[in-house]
């Protein structure tokens, strides 16, 4: 199997390497397990060739912002010699391609992930000593160790901002099969030009983005076209029901708020309610 081993000369350049591979951030789009894109946006992304740019949230800007330090603790806890890998790999035949967090000495990778503890707590899944990562990042891990070569690898969670979750991963070759068939699978429909089906509930906003330019004067009568015009009602019959219920809420609410008065917390059969504005708390010398 060939391996390109790339230095990124900038980040435009390495985003530049990135948009030609399937990357090890993208592969759990053909799964249909990644938080981030459906296979759907993944196939017009890289049909239009643009650039995929996960944009951050504070959570992941501040994991990136901690990642050396994450790396820096926990290679003085194993007494692992760590480097950072700002390398880019690549298998040009099966066109993946994967950047990296840090390299263990010269035999395995180290994944370092930010996690809060209700993000670990719901995502994570823990059973005694077993504890598993999220899938798409399990997968992550798998497609780096397939595209750089190495036997092993770590993720290493810092949890909470005080506690670290180490999971070990060895190369996985069932699969690491797996992804070069969907990856064939997803560049043959790529030349074919048959793009997978939208899920149409996680694509709308993609498929928006996607048909946001019209013609000036270009009409199209739809009177005779049963679905466009079923899906039309139908749309309209919703934005309707909508304005109904936003409305019966705000007059229940306003019907509460009279009834409970100034109760800071109502408790009752199946439900609670919570004010959301208390009255003045007196603090020496400071009313809050």
């Amino acid at each position: 199997m060939t391996r390109e081993t790339l230095k990124p000369a900038s980040h435009e350049n390495w985003l530049q390497m990135r948009s030609q591979d399937l990357t090890s951030t993208e592969i759990s789009a053909l799964y249909g397990i990644s938080p981030y894109m459906t296979e759907f946006e993944l196939w017009h992304q890289h049909k239009n060739d643009r650039i995929t740019i996960i944009d951050d949230n504070e959570r992941m800007l501040w994991g990136r912002r901690l990642q050396d330090t994450i790396a820096v603790g926990v290679s003085a806890d194993q007494n692992w010699d760590v480097r950072p890998m700002d390398e880019y790999i690549r298998l040009p035949e099966h066109r993946l391609g994967s950047s990296f967090d840090f390299a263990i000495a010269e035999h395995a990778i180290l994944e370092v992930k930010n996690v809060d503890s209700l993000q670990y707590r719901d995502g994570w899944l823990i059973e005694g000593d077993d504890i598993q990562a999220p899938a798409h990042i399990e997968l992550q891990l798998q497609h780096q160790l397939l595209v750089s070569g190495r036997k092993e690898g770590y993720i290493a969670a810092l949890v909470g901002g005080n506690r670290v979750t180490l999971i070990h991963r060895v190369a996985d070759p069932a699969v690491h099969q797996s992804i070069l068939n969907k990856a064939a699978k997803f560049w043959a429909s790529i030349e074919a030009n048959t793009p997978p089906s939208p899920n149409f509930v996680r694509d709308a906003e993609f498929i928006a983005r996607l048909y946001n330019l019209a013609e000036p004067g270009k009409l199209l009568d739809a009177s005779s076209d049963a679905d466009i015009t079923s899906m039309a009602k139908r749309d309209k019959e919703l934005q309707e029901a909508g304005k109904r219920i936003d409305e019966e809420r705000a007059e229940i609410k306003a019907r509460l708020l009279m009834r409970i008065g100034d109760v800071e917390k109502v408790i009752g059969d199946g439900f609670s309610i919570s004010a959301g504005v208390q009255g003045p708390t007196h603090i020496e010398a400071h009313d809050r």
